[in-house]
C-alpha cells in the first residue's frame, strides 16, 4: 500500500512539473513563430491550470486511499484508467505526427518533455492499478473499514 501511495502522489507531482516546464517551452515557442499567438497560448495556459487541479485532487485522494478509504481507491482506480487511455492516446497521436520518426520526436524540446511525461504515466498507471487491488491491498481496506467507528444514524444508534 505504501508504494501505491507513493506512485499517487510523485506520479502526479512529476506530471504537473513536466507540464509546467512543457508549457514554458511551447509558449516561447509559439510567442517566438506565430503571428497569431493568443488563442494557443490561452488554451495551454488553461490546460496547465486544470493539471494541477487534478494533481491537487489526486494527491487528496492518495492520501485519503492511505487512510483507508476505499473510495478513494476507487475513485483513484478509475482516474488512472482514464489518465492510461490518455497516455496511450497521446503517445499515438504523436508518434503518429512525426511519421514515427523518433529524431523528430526527440528533436523537440516540448515534445521530449510531453514524451517522458507519457511514457511515465503508460508505466506507473498500471503499477498503480496492480498494487490498489493485490490482496494485501484488499486486506488493508477490509482492515481499515472495520476499525472505524460506526456513523450516526447506523445500527445500533439511539433513537
Amino acid at each position: 500500500m505504501t508504494f501505491a501511495t507513493l506512485i499517487g502522489i510523485v506520479v502526479p507531482i512529476l506530471s504537473s512539473m513536466l507540464t509546467g516546464i512543457s508549457f514554458v517551452v511551447l509558449a516561447l515557442q509559439v510567442i517566438r513563430y506565430l503571428d497569431s499567438w493568443q488563442g494557443p497560448l490561452i488554451f495551454n495556459v488553461f490546460n496547465t491550470l486544470g493539471n494541477f487541479a487534478l494533481t491537487a485532487l489526486w494527491v487528496i485522494f492518495a492520501f485519503r486511499m492511505r487512510a483507508g478509504r476505499n473510495w478513494a481507491r476507487t475513485t483513484l482506480a478509475i482516474l488512472a484508467g482514464i489518465w492510461l487511455l490518455y497516455g496511450l492516446f497521446g503517445i499515438s497521436q504523436m508518434l503518429i505526427m512525426v511519421d514515427f520518426q523518433l529524431g523528430a520526436l526527440i528533436s523537440q524540446p516540448g515534445a521530449l518533455i510531453a514524451s517522458v511525461e507519457l511514457l511515465m504515466v503508460l508505466v506507473a498507471m498500471p503499477v498503480f492499478l496492480a498494487l490498489v487491488f493485490l490482496k494485501p491491498s484488499n486486506q488493508y481496506f477490509k482492515a481499515a473499514s472495520s476499525h472505524r467507528p460506526e456513523q450516526p444514524g447506523g445500527p445500533g444508534a439511539r433513537p
